[in-house]
């Protein structure tokens, strides 16, 4: 067993130093990736790519400690080893009170992508602040993935859609080559067909035609898929393979144009596969889409391994890869069901405007919590008590929903907590997060009413916080590929100091702030 942190609460282990020979170090992130749906794919992974991972590593099953598993808090927690309920990040967007309006977890007031409402240090500033001369890199289709992993330090990249090119923190010139030389516009055209339809078919043991599926970007509920067909072809990107094949071919050319593995100090890759989740929120895990797109992921990561033997050398690059949170079923196919977001605020809404009286009291309904606006707020605090009562009793008799809390109830002193409580307590910043806390019910999925899902994320059950953790560590010797995982399950905070123990660095928990 690796030098992994135990359990929550428990003594740290010690934490292995950077072997001699380590010059890279990769977290690569694949976006939605529950342990149950790898556990299902992986006998047909039979290739260079996750065999290869299996055999020189070692398969553990992660586990978020938080409801809040939903992308931005999780690449957050990845990079930082801390939940929402000290990193400040919330949700993926959430209303701002002092500004009266949503904002995204890398949106600052200007627009600008900034990780300022990250409140502690990521990867990135512990190798800043080592001032050894490494560098951290992040790569993602998603801002949010790219700049939360590495904190407030390092070069965050990402996919522009407006711009059809790779955007960044720090403006590299590689970077305006690479986007010169190499243009996503010429990938507007492409058609998305499975590899092997008959394959594919035996695979999923279902139709390419699945209810509940609902497609994604524009794209149908069945392939073909035509990006040029799509309203957004641009957009449509995130939500096919190539969204994956681009992130992993420009990730290789930061390792050139950053020159990362060129000498003793190691540097920092992290890479993050937003495609993967796009597919899933459109398809489900069961489907055709979800399958082809798994295989092609495959053969491509038996590509970039190959890629880092050759550019770092071989066995002198470490790697970790895991999620930033799982995923459901297909509610169809476990009994669950569906919510509006629009329901839910319109249901709080009524109960508010019966102590309050006709107004708009419901600033965002969007999970984990609920925010009144800044008109209720500004009524006298028994109005606003009695308000967030009544919403509370309201939303309890809404099925689907299984628990409803006034968060001040369960945010602060998380250490006094146990069980389902500090799952919840963990998800909550005392300043930052919405009166009431909610969640959906085993096998319900939350959805925008302008954009349905076939499944969704976000909560404290199994599906959502369990998944993959493969750790590639230094000094490893190949072994016969693995076909399930250890037992123990392995507490996602521990990953970040893992990473930092393999770097030589400080962990970020560690670091002042």
């Amino acid at each position: 067993m690796i030098a992994l942190l135990a359990a929550c609460g428990s003594p740290p282990a010690k934490v292995e130093t950077a072997a001699p020979a380590t010059r890279l170090v990769v977290v690569l992130v694949i976006d939605q990736w529950p342990e149950w749906a790898f556990e299902a794919k992986r006998p047909e992974l039979r290739g260079a790519g996750f065999d290869r991972l299996l055999a020189e590593g070692e398969w553990h099953v992660g586990r978020h400690p938080s409801a809040a598993t939903l992308t931005a808090p999780g690449h957050a927690l990845i990079g930082t080893g801390e939940p929402s309920a000290t990193s400040g990040i919330v949700s993926n967007e959430w209303f701002r009170r002092d500004a009266g309006r949503i904002l995204k977890s890398v949106e600052a007031e200007d627009g600008s992508v900034s990780a300022k409402w990250l409140r502690v240090p990521g990867l990135g500033d512990s190798i800043a602040a080592a001032q050894t001369g490494a560098k951290a890199v992040a790569v993602s289709l998603k801002d949010r993935a790219a700049v939360l992993i590495l904190g407030h330090a390092g070069t965050s990249i990402w996919y522009e859609p407006k711009t059809v090119d790779w955007a960044s923190t720090t403006h590299p010139a590689w970077l305006d080559a690479w986007n010169r030389s190499h243009p996503i516009v010429f990938h507007l055209h492409d058609v998305w067909t499975p590899l092997d339809p008959l394959g594919i078919g035996a695979l999923s043991k279902r139709h390419d035609y699945q209810i509940g599926e609902v497609g994604e970007k524009g794209f149908g509920i069945t392939f073909p898929h035509d990006l040029a067909q799509t309203r957004r072809p641009a957009e449509a990107i995130f939500a096919a393979p190539i969204g994956n094949d681009l992130v992993l071919d420009t990730a290789i050319a930061a390792v050139h144009g950053e020159h990362l593995g060129t000498d003793a100090t190691p540097d920092l890759l992290a890479i993050s596969l937003s495609a993967h989740d796009y597919i899933a929120h459109g398809w489900g895990h069961e489907s055709w889409e979800s399958w082809d797109a798994v295989l092609r992921l495959d053969a491509h990561l038996a590509t970039f391994l190959a890629e880092l033997d050759r550019s770092v050398g071989v066995g002198r690059w470490a790697m970790v890869v895991t999620s930033d949170h799982g995923a459901s079923r297909l509610p169809e196919l476990t009994g669950g069901g569906r919510l509006r977001f629009v329901q839910i605020g319109i249901l709080a809404n009524k109960a508010a405007a019966r102590v309050l009286g006709p107004g708009e009291w419901i600033a965002d309904p969007k999970y984990p919590t609920l925010f009144l606006s800044n008109a209720a707020r500004e009524r006298p605090q028994r109005d606003v008590d009695a308000a967030i009562a009544a919403i509370v009793a309201a939303l309890r008799t809404m099925p689907g929903i299984v628990r409803v809390e006034r968060t001040a109830d369960l945010a602060g002193n998380c250490d006094k907590r146990t069980g389902d409580d500090l799952a919840l307590c963990l998800a909550l910043d005392p300043e930052r997060s919405g009166e009431v806390l909610y969640i959906p019910a085993a096998g319900w999925v939350l959805e925008d009413d302008d954009e349905a899902v076939a499944t969704g994320h976000g909560t404290l059950h199994d599906y959502d916080q369990e998944v993959p953790l493969l750790v590639l560590a230094p000094g490893r010797v190949r072994h016969t590929a693995a076909i399930a995982p250890e037992t123990a399950r392995v507490p996602m905070a521990s990953v970040a100091a893992l990473v930092a123990g393999w770097l030589g660095v400080t962990p970020p928990n560690r670091l002042p702030r």
